[in-house]
């Protein structure tokens, strides 16, 4: 268990700085591997709107487990991530709970016992261990799991933490290239903001491009982008005052 700590302990300094926050949560998943008995796979999912998806996993076995669930909504992760609580399926030949998940994963995948732990990370997510014997995790393997489970929540969470920055700093950057765009048609059409906005948005749609893109476009080139016809992307329609169509 010290040298599990002090590894975890340079992944957190790694996701803290500039390292790569996926490696370092496929890392987690191989540490599981790696320290806890009777493991022979394990995953990271993280659970929205009741959609599933995979942080890491630690081959594709665990990948295929994880996407049964994810299918059918059913399955000891699944159940972890939504709700406050861990589950044992100790022998998925006699499990009840989870049928046809059990059935599923029986028939395509080597796993016979699943350990599910909900990780306190700002969001529905487990830490999924998955064992090729039935009642494969004892006390002992569960009581290690259990402090790597703590200790997997603090990186999860700075990993969020990072996607959130990552996100906003992207949506920055959208909304000042818009700002920039809204200015050059103003500036080239003699026209508001608002009608400027209209052009834009009305662009977006003919040519099924997100807004953001187009702006890009405008930044660059000065004008907005062109249907095959050579003419800018407007409707028949004149926009507030707007000409219907504008010169290339």
């Amino acid at each position: 268990m010290l040298e599990l700590s002090q590894e975890f302990a340079e992944l957190g300094r790694d996701m803290r700085g500039d390292g790569d926050n996926e490696a370092a949560l496929r890392r987690i998943v191989e540490l599981c591997v790696k320290h806890i008995d009777g493991c022979s796979f394990a995953s990271i999912t993280s659970a929205r709107g009741r959609k599933g998806t995979s942080l890491a996993v630690s081959d594709a076995t665990a990948a295929l487990v994880d996407s049964i669930q994810y299918e059918l909504d059913e399955g000891p992760c699944m159940q972890a991530a939504e709700q406050d609580t861990s589950y044992l399926a100790f022998d998925l030949e006699n499990e009840v709970r989870w049928p046809n998940f059990a059935q599923r994963t029986i028939a395509t995948t080597p796993v016979r016992s699943v350990l599910g732990f909900r990780l306190v990370a700002g969001g529905p997510t487990a830490l999924n261990l998955y064992a090729v014997a039935p009642g494969a995790f004892d006390d002992e393997a569960i009581d290690a799991a259990t402090i790597l489970a703590a200790h997997t929540s603090g990186l999860v969470a700075l990993n969020n933490a990072g996607e959130q920055v990552a996100n906003l700093e992207q949506a920055l950057q959208s909304n000042r290239e818009i700002g920039v765009a809204l200015g050059v048609l103003m500036a080239h059409h003699r026209v508001t903001q608002d009608q400027a906005f209209a052009l834009l948005r009305v662009a977006s749609q003919n040519l099924h491009r997100k807004l953001r893109d187009i702006a890009a476009d405008v930044v660059e080139t000065g004008a907005l982008p062109e249907h095959q016809s050579g003419s800018a992307a407007l409707p028949g329609d004149s926009i507030a005052g707007v000409p219907a169509t504008l010169p290339a």
